[in-house]
């Protein structure tokens, strides 16, 4: 085959589309998978070059030649055939003896250029660069010795985007051997005239075998993690990587699982998106999906307003029958109402109907609330003589009052204002330790809420108690 049907376009002189048609026929014939094939398409391609680099230059000789002399052919012909010299005109090379017109000159063929490496070479050396780095470099050094000191420029190109390929094809590749063989070999990767030396498509290759080789990391780190992490940790990795089909109903019962769970599927396929198919489909849909389970707020949260009320029902002027109603309405607000409204989501007019009747009924219980502060600050007041224990009891009523100001909510429906606002003033206990991130600092306000806290649920259980036994 001729070199122009080695590079499937017809014969020309113009070298871009030269390089276009060998880029074309490289991505066909790659040299691991058709050496052969890869060796006759370089030979053609530096050979086409070299035409049309001769044809460039032949051209501008002639031209030049035709510009400065003007022969009249027919001229020539005549004075050739009346010359009495004409047996002896001969037509010879420079620096040779041999007559054109008499002896037909015999090329011969092209001497078979010998490789002084192969594939096997290539494939083992790679594979100990993995495996060895230390001895694989070791090995490529002695390589590239020997193709260094046998091969011409060509073969030195050609081995560089031979073994750059095998390269890209070995599993378990890291950026610290691509660094150092480029920086042994020359092949100048980070910078801009890199593709000199190795082609795009190769550096593509490598680069995506870099990736490959950091998801399989971040992969096995997964499971050593579901195998020897922290419990919560562990418990949810265990779930990602597995393979069952369905999710156990344990899984609500742990405080902080799920939520734990969809923190580490966020985080990671934000940095590995490859990752998302690997983890446990049935497991990624359950924590997508708004879930009824335990958690450590609720039973903080439990922990923190039985004991208050426990230690005010304890106390001789409040009735229990009122601290029961108090319990009864912090806990609706604290868990109940999420639970009907997560119930009826699906049934929009229930849904509306609940939202209308929690409204009326959290505006009876704001109402209440307000009524029992301004009375009981008005009895306060009233009855307040100066002194350290009465500025401690009104600075307590000034603090709560305070902190309901800022539970309002602004720019929410109106029909959830009252009620979140309500939780948000009894879930404040936990809003605090998740604000001061848990810290040490966060107890020492923990203890100043309970205080502010018990001693607001005292007076207006009092209060509201003193008005049960009026109106009994």
């Amino acid at each position: 085959m001729s070199m122009w049907e080695i590079l499937d376009i017809a014969p020309t002189v113009d070298e871009k589309e030269i390089r276009r048609a060998y880029a074309r026929q490289v991505k066909k014939y790659r040299p691991d998978s058709h050496p052969e094939e890869y060796q006759q398409l370089r030979e053609a391609f530096e050979e086409a070059k070299q035409y049309a680099l001769y044809a460039d230059f032949h051209d501008s000789e002639d031209d030049d030649d035709q510009s400065l002399i003007s022969i009249d052919s027919s001229t020539v012909e005549e004075e050739v055939s009346d010359s009495p010299y004409q047996s002896e005109l001969t037509m010879t090379y420079p620096l040779s003896n041999i007559n054109v017109l008499e002896t037909p000159v015999e090329i011969d063929a092209l001497p078979v250029v010998e490789i002084p490496y192969n594939s096997e070479q290539l494939e083992r050396i790679a594979g100990l660069l993995i495996k060895d780095e230390k001895f694989g470099m070791n090995e490529l050094a002695l390589l590239w010795a020997e193709v260094a000191e046998r091969g011409s420029l060509l073969i030195h190109q050609q081995f560089h985007e031979e073994f750059s390929w095998v390269l890209s094809q070995q599993e378990g590749l890291t950026e610290a051997i691509v660094e150092h063989v480029s920086t042994f070999l020359g092949w100048r990767l980070n910078e801009y005239s890199s593709t000199h030396t190795i082609p795009f498509y190769v550096q593509n290759a490598i680069n995506e075998q870099l990736r490959q080789t950091e998801v399989a990391r971040a992969w096995k780190q997964c499971q050593i993690e579901a195998a020897q992490g922290d419990y919560l940790v562990a418990a949810s990795m265990r779930l990602l990587v597995s393979e069952q089909e369905k999710v156990s109903f344990k899984v609500r019962l742990i405080p902080g699982l799920i939520p734990q769970i969809s923190q580490q599927v966020e985080q990671l396929t934000y940095e590995y998106p490859e990752l998302k198919d690997k983890f446990n489909p049935a497991v990624q849909s359950f924590v997508q999906q708004p879930r009824i389970a335990f958690n450590w707020r609720g039973i903080f949260l439990c922990v923190f307003w039985g004991l208050l009320l426990n230690m005010v029902a304890a106390r001789p002027e409040v009735s229990p029958t009122v601290a029961i109603i108090a319990a009864v309405i912090i806990v609706f607000y604290l868990f109940i109402s999420d639970i009907i409204m997560f119930w009826l989501h699906s049934k929009p007019k229930l849904f509306k109907w609940f939202l209308i009747i929690e409204f009326f009924v959290t505006l009876l219980v704001v109402l209440n609330l307000i009524i029992g502060l301004f009375l009981s600050l008005s009895t306060f007041f009233v009855a307040l003589d100066v002194g350290p224990a009465q500025g401690a009891r009104a600075m307590v009523f000034f603090i709560f009052i305070g902190l309901a100001w800022y539970a309002w909510p602004r720019n929410k429906p109106l029909l959830r204002m009252p009620g979140m606002a309500l939780y948000r003033i009894f879930a404040s206990p936990w809003i605090i330790l998740e604000w001061f991130k848990f810290s040490w600092f966060s107890l020492t306000w923990l203890v100043v809420i309970y205080l502010v806290y018990y001693r607001v649920a005292y007076e207006l259980l009092k209060f509201f108690t003193l008005e049960h036994q009026l109106g009994l």
